[in-house]
């Protein structure tokens, strides 16, 4: 994947080969500007590659017009932020219904699966509050559940962990661990955030626009 041309030409990736494994955590680690964020652009198809193959769920993404991309990344798949990305007019219930609104599942069927999802993840209480008056975890906790109220077979997580301590990093990771064994759900994390190794099944280290290493997580070390 490039961008722009001639002597402006910035090579972004510079063949990638990697298989993500159904149902497990993988992890993208590596430095600013290595390529991380066009790669799991691509996989999501918000932007489109220059070359080669990508195939992600079963689908070859080549083969997809821009109607077909929109709809594929509305059903399958799920987004978190590192900014969380809430809307702040809405409740913690309202902001994770939006995605089965869009769907167009009725108000209160909804606001009924938000409010059990926020349950299970420990903010019952907090569903009718504003994001303003959320601390940052629990903003993320309601980021998260939002990614995953409609039940995405992949979920992409862009530095979930880089605006929280160190607790409650630990504590928003064991909660995406939880979703993705439960659920048997594809999770790829991207970070700069080595604390977190711990909890990926497999690491892979990107640097220049390439993949240049891919450990299984209990080989962690060899990338702190």
């Amino acid at each position: 994947k490039s961008y722009g041309s001639g002597e402006t030409k910035i090579v972004a990736l510079r063949g990638i080969d990697l298989d993500v494994m159904h149902g497990e955590l993988l992890m993208i680690a590596g430095p600013s500007g290595c390529g991380k964020t066009t790669l799991i652009s691509v996989i999501t198809t918000i932007l489109s590659h220059d070359a080669g193959q990508c195939h992600v769920l079963g689908r070859d993404l080549q083969r997809m017009d821009e109607r077909a991309r929109a709809y594929f990344r509305r059903k399958s798949i799920g987004f978190v932020f590192q900014l969380f990305n809430l809307l702040p007019a809405l409740t913690a219930a309202e902001n994770v219904a939006v995605p089965l609104l869009i769907e167009g599942v009725p108000w209160e069927s909804a606001k009924t699966r938000a409010n059990e999802l926020l349950r299970t993840i420990g903010l019952g209480a907090r569903a009718a509050s504003l994001p303003a008056s959320l601390s940052g975890g629990q903003q993320q906790r309601v980021a998260i559940a939002r990614a995953v109220v409609h039940d995405p077979a992949l979920l992409i997580c862009d530095e979930p962990t880089s605006n929280l301590d160190h607790q409650t990093g630990h504590a928003v990771m064991e909660m995406l661990r939880g979703l993705t064994i439960k659920s048997d759900r594809t999770v790829i994390v991207v970070t700069h955030d080595p604390r977190i190794f711990e909890f990926a099944d497999r690491i892979a280290r990107m640097d220049d626009g390439r993949i240049t290493e891919v450990v299984e997580g209990k080989d962690r070390e060899r990338l702190e």
